[in-house]
């Protein structure tokens, strides 16, 4: 074999090991293996050769060792691995005097070793090349046969004994895939501890290795917490920002790593969403937050159903390394509201173009006969009164108000079914006053003495406190808020369920309401009277 050739086979296989396909299919090693490997170990002390003298009258043979071994490994943590090894080494030496036999000594090895092997290069580089270093001890059981042809006889000696010993060296394997291997290595055979003397060398060793089992760990996921285990669809866009589950991650490699969460719920999200990268010390745990984007099937929900919630971690580590994980959640109907009042103003669709078109058309017919001053009153005054006039009635809900799964009608399906409970009035009349530039907030009233939560609303007249008789003199017939920009302003509260009896009747119970429950009975103060604002 030519030294040009060797080279050539040399730059072949470099070239191959560290191509950027290589690296990237092969990333981490896998935890266990089983080798067979081919060595040579000059076990006769004579150096391996055939030699004549006397034009081949006397001649020489010495094979110096040549054996096999298989080998088992296991990853026991990190970049150390157990091995065994178990081989089989033989030499022979060999005296010829013309085709006479003198001398035949052979001698064989079988090794039988336990040790520790360490891979050099940190996971973070992934290289199909991994170096390592070895070390380990045994009991090395040697025999040899010494036959001496004699001239009177052949005399045949026959010895065995057990040495203990130990080895150190180095090594790399080649990964050509993810489970399989060349190997190469060098080690040192320290026989009954002696360096030099008796059966103690160096020995050169090539072969492969099948390899199984999971890859290095560089994360490990301690928990994952679902934090919304129901979808409500109307809350799509709150879920974009809020997280869905947390996931617990663990570092366990020896270095700073990088983690993205990817997530979708299937089949509702457009298109999966990324964490973003986040970095996690070494040995750190830190909770990555999950979240989703829903596209439009979501809002066409129509019956409760489960999907699945799709997580993908992806680790830098030099090599990217993934893991999957699910999690089932519920999607509720497109009209499923869970009783939130901070949530319910998602379902007020001010900006519908029929929405826009109606509040305008109500109160372009009485343009003529408002009172400039007062104009948001007189506004909603009309609304209120327009919605009488189509028929829009109040009805009682099968289900409680603020039970998990309570429905709520979106402001055109009350027109469409002329009626609904207080919730699905309240929507209905915020809808239309927000298009118009009406600012609106809601009244939830849990008193402690009845069983049924109600809702009402409250509208902003855009009158200063000191203009509250433009639109009635009894000061308790209105409400003195702060506004954003520290004025204050009156706000007029309306009982939408009163709706069959005009504008007058439902201002008129709706500011009794207040006044008992929020003012004389502290229920503001309290607690169980809140005003939550449409924002």
């Amino acid at each position: 074999m030519s030294k040009r050739f060797i080279q050539s086979l040399i730059i072949t296989l470099l070239t191959f090991c560290f191509s950027e396909s290589v690296l990237f299919a092969q990333g981490m090693s896998r935890s266990t293996g089983l080798g067979f490997r081919l060595g040579f170990w000059n076990v006769t002390n004579h150096p391996t050769r055939i030699s004549s003298v006397g034009y081949g009258q006397d001649a020489t043979v010495d094979i110096g060792g040549a054996g096999a071994w298989i080998y088992f490994f296991s990853r026991v943590h990190q970049n150390w691995f157990l091995e065994f090894n178990l081989g089989a080494v033989a030499g022979v030496h060999q005296e010829h005097s013309g085709y006479v036999v003198k001398n035949v000594e052979a001698t064989a090895i079988i090794p039988f070793l336990f040790g520790a092997r360490y891979d050099i290069f940190s996971p973070r580089l992934p290289s199909s090349i991994q170096p390592y270093l070895s070390f380990g001890t045994g009991p090395y059981w040697i025999a040899s046969v010494k036959n001496e042809n004699l001239l009177t006889a052949s005399v045949q000696t026959v010895e065995s004994n057990l040495q203990y010993g130990a080895y150190a060296g180095g090594g790399a394997n080649i990964l050509l895939a993810s489970w399989f291997a060349l190997n190469f290595d060098l080690k040192y055979h320290f026989v009954d501890f002696q360096f030099e003397k008796n059966y103690s060398g160096l020995e050169f060793g090539m072969g492969f290795s099948l390899i199984w089992g999971k890859k290095r760990e560089v994360i490990q996921v301690k928990d994952i917490r679902l934090i919304v285990k129901d979808i409500y669809p109307v809350y799509y866009q709150f879920y974009n920002i809020y997280p869905l589950a947390l996931v617990s991650i663990k570092n366990v490699a020896n270095y700073p790593i990088e983690v993205n969460v990817r997530s979708h719920i299937r089949p509702f999200s457009e298109r999966p969403k990324d964490s973003g990268f986040v970095r996690i010390e070494k040995g750190k745990t830190k909770d990555v937050p999950v979240t989703a984007i829903f596209g439009k099937r979501l809002l066409q929900v129509n019956q409760r159903e489960p999907a699945v919630l799709d997580i993908e971690i992806e680790a830098r580590a030099g090599a990217t390394l993934k893991k999957q994980l699910s999690a089932q959640v519920i999607v509720h109907t497109r009209n499923s509201w869970n009783g939130e009042m901070d949530k319910l103003s998602l379902f007020i669709t001010s900006d519908d173009e029929e929405i826009l078109r109606l509040s305008r058309e109500f109160v372009n017919e009485k343009q003529a006969n408002y009172n400039t001053e007062a104009i948001n009153f007189e506004k909603a005054k009309i609304i209120f009164n327009k919605l009488r006039q189509k028929g829009i009635h109040y009805r009682s809900d099968p289900n409680i108000l603020f039970y998990q799964d309570d429905r709520v009608q979106y402001a055109l399906e009350t027109i469409d079914q002329r009626g609904g409970d207080c919730d699905d009035l309240v929507v209905l009349y915020a809808s239309l006053l927000e298009s118009i530039g009406i600012k609106t907030a809601f009244v939830e009233v849990r008193d402690p003495q009845k069983d049924i939560a109600h809702l009402y609303l409250i509208f902003d007249s855009g009158l200063q406190p000191n203009q509250g008789q433009l639109i009635s003199s009894n000061e308790k017939r209105f409400i003195i808020r702060d506004k954003a920009n520290n004025q204050k302003a009156i706000w007029i509260p309306v009982e939408t369920t009163l709706i069959d009896q005009g504008f007058e009747q439902a201002w008129k119970t709706g500011a009794t309401e207040f006044l008992q429950e929020g003012i004389v009975r502290n229920g503001i103060e309290e607690g169980w009277v809140r005003i939550i604002d449409v924002e």
